[in-house]
């Protein structure tokens, strides 16, 4: 007899309960893409403390853990807000010394997530040449040589966080994840992980999954928890659903790094994320899915 399907639907506002202070977490996403940005904020509001993030090109998620104090550590390759400037919270929390940190190389990273998800102590690549990074930390980085061909490698050490949290584009109930769009480091992170949320912008039944099974691109079995959360990315993009909003990034970008920016949280932490939907997204749902379709428009038109 087959058994019945699990069920791993967990409410948002239970999210925080799933992380513990002082566990190291990698957040899914890059650059102004797929970030889980409703998870983010509902650590926020759980008072989480001391958490070990890590992420391989962070931007306002990561700038927003270390203005609300949840950062106790920051694994990285880079941050940024990219054409709205610097991410001015995690360079205060950097040069302050509030905050320590390890920079890694965006392949290192990548490379030591993947070496743990394929249950490897360390797995070497071409690099990173010239750079300084493996010398200010042993503990990652190590020379190696190819056993066949003699050729000097750089080996990275397997990386596996206590957590990973990243965002899809639909999930059933058991948890097996697809994305439309780019995945990015998510899968990667996934596997790498002792424990797995997904959040994502609808819980499916698990027949819609059946249909498109070249998109799951994570499997149930890798995943501990399922959330729904609608605009779960927002205020980044995650495509087809939404495009970036520069609206929000720009009213961030302006605030962040002032006297004035603890309102800015403060107001995260005190209201729920349907709060936060209606107060941010009313009106303009519909506008960042209109500029999905046309990117899709203009880029069929070969223009």
């Amino acid at each position: 007899m087959t058994p019945p399907p699990t069920d791993k639907v967990v409410p948002l506002d239970e999210l925080g309960d799933l992380v513990a202070d002082g566990e190291s977490v990698a957040f899914g996403g890059g650059w102004f893409a797929n970030h889980p940005m409703a998870a983010v904020r509902q650590l926020i509001r759980a008072g989480r403390k001391d958490i070990h993030a890590i992420t391989v090109v962070g931007s306002v998620d990561m700038d927003l853990l270390a203005a609300a104090g949840v950062l106790g550590h920051l694994s990285f390759s880079m941050v940024t807000l990219e054409a709205f400037g610097l991410a001015p919270n995690v360079r205060k929390a950097i040069e302050t010394a509030s905050v320590p940190f390890t920079e890694y190389t965006g392949l290192g990273l990548l490379i030591g997530l993947e070496a743990q998800g394929r249950g490897m102590p360390f797995l070497p690549y071409r690099g990173p040449f010239g750079s300084d990074l493996p010398a200010r930390y042993p503990e990652i980085y190590a020379t190696t040589t190819c056993p066949f061909t003699g050729e000097e490698l750089t080996a990275v050490r397997a990386l596996q966080p206590d957590v990973a949290i990243v965002h899809a584009l639909r999930c059933d109930a058991e948890g097996n994840a697809q994305w439309d769009g780019t995945s990015g480091p998510d899968v990667d992170m996934a596997k790498a992980a002792r424990r797995v949320i997904v959040t994502c912008e609808e819980i499916v039944d698990r027949s819609v999954i059946a249909q498109n099974p070249h998109m799951t691109k994570l499997p149930g079995y890798y995943v501990d928890a399922v959330v729904e959360a609608p605009f779960g990315a927002h205020p980044t993009s995650h495509i087809p659903r939404y495009s970036m909003d520069a609206w929000e990034l720009m009213d961030y970008a302006g605030q962040a790094g002032t006297d004035e920016f603890g309102g800015y949280v403060d107001r995260i932490r005190s209201e729920s994320e349907d709060d936060y939907r209606a107060r941010v997204l009313t009106g303009r749902d519909v506008v960042l899915a209109a500029l999905v379709d046309a990117a899709e428009t203009l880029e069929g038109a070969n223009l």
